[in-house]
């Protein structure tokens, strides 16, 4: 029987190679002009929103640089996100519905409690996109 945590383990390395074929290795902000790209980047940070944590639109590959210079000045990140990324950017910040019926932006949406089930469902849409980007 498959744990929460063995699922969660799982989901993030599914997410990973996902973000790795989508941006097809590639820094998003510099181009490999700074380095090669190493890491995933969350532009809404769990800390700030758990829903968006497992979303695609929600991650981004970066270089060690331009993570670091994400991190230390976000300002500039956001920019750089908000303007190059539009349409992507405009989805974490639509008004949804929470769970209570209250709206508010996709990136302040919560989640009351996580299920095994709902992890599951994460992964299995994972795993789908996955075979889709693969192709």
């Amino acid at each position: 029987m498959r744990t929460i945590k063995t699922i969660i383990a799982s989901c993030k390395k599914l997410y990973v190679e996902i973000i790795w074929l989508r941006d097809e290795g590639v820094c998003q902000w510099c181009h490999g002009e700074k380095g090669p790209a190493e890491q995933v980047h969350h532009i809404i940070p769990r800390s700030r929103s758990a829903v968006l944590f497992y979303d695609l639109i929600n991650l981004i590959l970066l270089c060690k640089g331009c993570h670091h210079k994400y991190g230390t000045d976000a300002a500039a990140g956001i920019h750089w996100f908000s303007t190059v990324f539009r349409v992507r950017w405009e989805y974490l910040h639509e008004v949804i519905e929470d769970e209570w019926g209250k709206l508010l932006p996709r990136r302040n949406v919560i989640k009351s409690s996580w299920k095994k089930t709902d992890y599951e469902a994460i992964e299995e849409s994972l795993k789908e996109k996955r075979i889709e980007l693969k192709g």
